[in-house]
């Protein structure tokens, strides 16, 4: 709702501004995903599981890097806009994936 007034603090220039309004976007759904991989993290750990605590951590920061490589490499800019969200998606999906089998797990 506040990314074009906020990015036009930085820059009048409409160019910048659009581009930067993308960006905004892209990070904005990022961080809602983060949120959820937060949590689970912080989950993992509470409960003294260190392992799945470990993967998520791990996933979180190897992952990163390819993903920006090859995004940037099939889409160019739009790669790196977009390379911290599908990041944040698939280690999202790994927390539920653990959180899923840690709960089956304590079922059974």
């Amino acid at each position: 709702m506040f990314r074009e007034p906020v990015m036009h603090l930085f820059s009048s220039d409409s160019s910048v501004s659009s581009i930067g309004i993308y960006f905004v976007a892209a990070m904005l759904i990022s961080a809602l995903f983060n949120g959820f991989t937060g949590l689970f993290t912080s989950v993992f750990q509470a409960i003294g599981q260190g392992m799945p605590t470990m993967v998520m951590s791990v996933t979180q920061g190897v992952l990163y890097i390819p993903v920006i490589v090859i995004l940037h490499c099939l889409f160019r800019l739009h790669g790196v806009v977009w390379s911290m969200t599908v990041t944040e998606v698939i280690t999202c999906l790994m927390g539920i994936l653990l959180f899923i089998l840690l709960h089956e797990k304590m079922k059974g």
